[in-house]
């Protein structure tokens, strides 16, 4: 299963992914992992984030061209881990169906968009032409809701995808 957190920058994407690599990682949390996911837990899970992506690939082109070509990569990578066994969490701004839906094609995906009110000094980096989802996906303002509030809706939607 690949969880794919999207949305503007500064959403909650990369804080949201860290928790719940936290969580999916901890030898605690066992039982509640294989609840989730079955046997298919037996390996880790592993975070895929963009700005970390970009850095390692050096793209810094911020056209759709170049947001295309660096999210195929990266999306690329997380179906073979996902294929390997792994659990990756990916949290990239994604501003397009057609990429939503290549991994959705390719992967068992649990899809959760995250947007907010209040600005919160990263707007020079938003995506002018961000596609919102129109197909079913968890939704949620972080504006609204806690850490704590968005990561337990995560997990009781990441439940329900699985039951």
């Amino acid at each position: 299963m690949i969880i794919l957190l999207f949305g503007q920058p500064a959403s909650g994407k990369t804080t949201l992914s860290n928790k719940l690599i936290s969580y999916f990682n901890d030898f605690k949390n066992a039982n509640e992992l294989i609840k989730l996911f079955g046997n298919n837990s037996s390996k880790m899970s592993i975070q895929i984030d963009g700005d970390k992506w970009r850095d390692v690939t050096k793209n810094k082109d911020y056209s759709k061209e170049g947001r295309l070509k660096n999210l195929k990569g990266a999306f690329d990578m997380a179906i073979y881990l996902e294929r390997e066994g792994f659990q990756p969490i990916l949290s990239f701004v994604t501003p397009y169906d057609e990429l939503r839906q290549y991994l959705n094609d390719n992967s068992n995906l649990v899809e959760i968009y995250l947007e907010y009110n209040e600005d919160r000094g990263r707007n020079m980096n938003f995506a002018n032409d961000f596609e919102i989802p129109t197909i079913e996906c968890l939704r949620m303002n972080t504006s609204d809701l806690s850490i704590d509030e968005c990561f337990g809706k995560i997990i009781d939607y990441i439940r329900q995808k699985t039951n």
